[in-house]
């Protein structure tokens, strides 16, 4: 867990600034490395961190479905990957992800300054570097960029 004040973790600083749509670009970059590398967050504080935003969601949502029915939660999330950004308040998403993202904090919070100041392609670019990949990039941005439009 991260146990940084938010005043003095340059993730929160570069992240309190982000609005719906780039929590969405990030949370779309960050599922992709995680899904493919494992990287960023750990299996467990995924899961934490899955958890946490289905509880606060149901407080404020009265139509999303029971956390107790975890196929109907976990059908819901696939239907609307974004519902967390789309329900709760951009400030309590910041302060989960800060929570509960534990890997590579360094290079993370240079792709967050990336997506930041450059955008999503930058940010990727940035990811691959540090995780050592040679993925195209124009391709992952391409299908990051219709998801987000696909699913909002």
């Amino acid at each position: 867990m991260n146990t940084l004040s938010h005043n003095s973790n340059p993730l929160y600083e570069y992240l309190s600034e982000f609005d719906k749509a780039q929590l969405k670009a990030l949370y779309g970059i960050l599922v992709h490395y995680w899904v493919n590398q494992k990287a960023f967050i750990s299996k467990r504080n995924f899961f934490n961190l899955w958890c946490e935003l289905n509880v606060l969601c149901h407080e404020v949502d009265e139509g999303f479905p029971d956390i107790n029915d975890h196929e109907l939660v976990k059908s819901y999330c696939h239907q609307h990957p974004y519902y967390f950004i789309d329900i709760l308040d951009t400030g309590i998403v910041i302060k989960l992800f800060c929570k509960h993202l534990d890997d590579r904090l360094d290079h993370l919070t240079a792709m967050v300054q990336k997506l930041d100041t450059e955008g999503i392609w930058a940010a990727c670019e940035c990811a691959n570097e540090a995780l050592g990949l040679s993925e195209n990039i124009d391709e992952l941005v391409a299908e990051i960029e219709e998801h987000i439009k696909t699913y909002s």
